[in-house]
């Protein structure tokens, strides 16, 4: 097994990237921002990330196809520049309709690296023979995105203290830019991959990865079980907040539980990644589904602050790393030409979810309560075990 950072130097730039795109303030008071300096209740708060979802759902296909034929280094770079437009735009005043601008430029920020980094990334393995070695550098990358968190979130305590909520949401924008420079000097682009004298065929490139999701009962499989924890999951870093509130946790403590939720991320991604390789992967998909389900569920039933930390650590702490788990296998049933094609089409299915969870959950929590909401988004948990592969994912393309 390669050590930490012996990898090639296209490979150490990623996972540079992702520790500084972890070092924002902003994460540990969002709810500060949207509710205190943006004066949204929890409805209108997860109604606008249902437009964010909305409209990354739309985009995530184009955007993908984009980074098939022109190239997912540009596609890349473009989404970063995006996301650095959206976090200066949603800082110039609280109305909720720049809000829903903001978000817009986010979506479509996002949906050009969505897809488009990943099989970059992947391609960028393959060209060093590193295809069996993909979930250990995705989980490394994303360890180190929560080291920068860890980093952001002890810095806020002291900056929330200097700095308006306004102004550190809008330092956002420098970590972005950064990834652009780095990405754009360092990395090359894998279009070389492919057959020079092929013209690019936006259609010819959606159908075929449309085909590959169609054919593939394990990626079918993968997409519904990732997209179900992925969902859920997501509303821990949405909710927590809302609830140490209602436990009158004082604002400028939020940000210890963020480190707590971080730090456990970062141990339980590891565990799991280590239980991959002593158990069937039936079991441990299993397992981490009934711990994410519990998690919730006990949150709701206890109704305080030890509950809360079971939402942090194990719906929080193993949920929020499902997609970055199962990274390799759904990489795995991918060819390469339509790889940021079908990541896209993976990514629409877990948008189309949040779109449709994001309003309901907001609702739930204003009408009955942030604890009540915890036990729904347990039992919604749960239903990932239907889902999840009855065989192990093979590398069909014998690549």
């Amino acid at each position: 097994m390669k050590k930490k950072f012996a990898w090639p130097k296209e490979i150490n730039v990623f996972l540079i990237v992702e520790f500084i795109l972890g070092v924002e303030l902003i994460g540990p008071l969002l709810l500060v921002f949207f509710q205190g300096w943006g004066g949204l209740n929890q409805t209108q708060t997860q109604s606008l990330q249902s437009w964010f979802t909305l409209c990354i759902f739309l985009l995530e296909i184009p955007t993908g196809v984009y980074g098939d034929v022109r190239g997912k280094k540009k596609s890349v770079l473009i989404g970063y520049a995006f996301t650095a437009l959206g976090t200066f735009v949603y800082t110039l005043v609280p109305n909720i309709w720049i809000f829903a601008l903001s978000e817009f430029i986010f979506a479509l920020g996002i949906a050009f690296i969505s897809g488009s980094e990943e099989a970059w990334m992947y391609d960028i393995s393959k060209k060093y023979h590193l295809e069996d070695s993909f979930r250990e550098i995705t989980v490394t990358a994303r360890t180190l995105n929560m080291i920068g968190m860890i980093l952001a979130a002890g810095i806020s305590i002291w900056a929330s203290r200097i700095f308006s909520v306004q102004q550190l949401f809008r330092l956002g924008v420098i970590p972005n830019i950064i990834a652009i420079i780095l990405l754009g000097l360092f990395v090359q682009g894998t279009n070389g991959f492919k057959k020079e004298s092929l013209k690019p065929n936006y259609k010819d490139t959606m159908v075929e990865a449309f085909r590959i999701l169609k054919n593939s009962l394990n990626l079918r499989k993968l997409v519904i079980y990732t997209g179900i924890l992925a969902s859920t999951s997501y509303f821990v870093i949405w909710l927590y907040q809302k609830a140490l509130i209602v436990l009158s946790v004082p604002e400028d403590m939020l940000g210890v539980y963020r480190i707590a939720l971080l730090v456990a991320e970062i141990a339980l991604i590891k565990i799991a990644e280590k239980l991959f390789k002593k158990m069937s992967p039936q079991k441990v998909l299993t397992l981490i589904a009934v711990i994410v389900g519990l998690g919730f569920i006990l949150g709701g039933v206890l109704h305080s602050i030890v509950g809360v930390f079971f939402v942090l650590v194990f719906a929080g702490g193993l949920g929020l790393q499902v997609s970055s788990l199962m990274s390799k296998e759904i990489n795995m049933e991918i060819s390469c030409d339509q790889r940021a094609t079908v990541l896209s089409f993976v990514s629409m299915a877990r948008r189309l979810m949040l779109t449709v969870f994001n309003p309901v959950v907001g609702l739930l929590v204003d009408t009955k309560g942030v604890f009540i909401a915890f036990t729904v988004l347990g039992v919604i948990s749960l239903l990932a075990i239907f889902f999840k592969p009855k065989i192990y994912i093979k590398n069909v393309f014998g690549k």
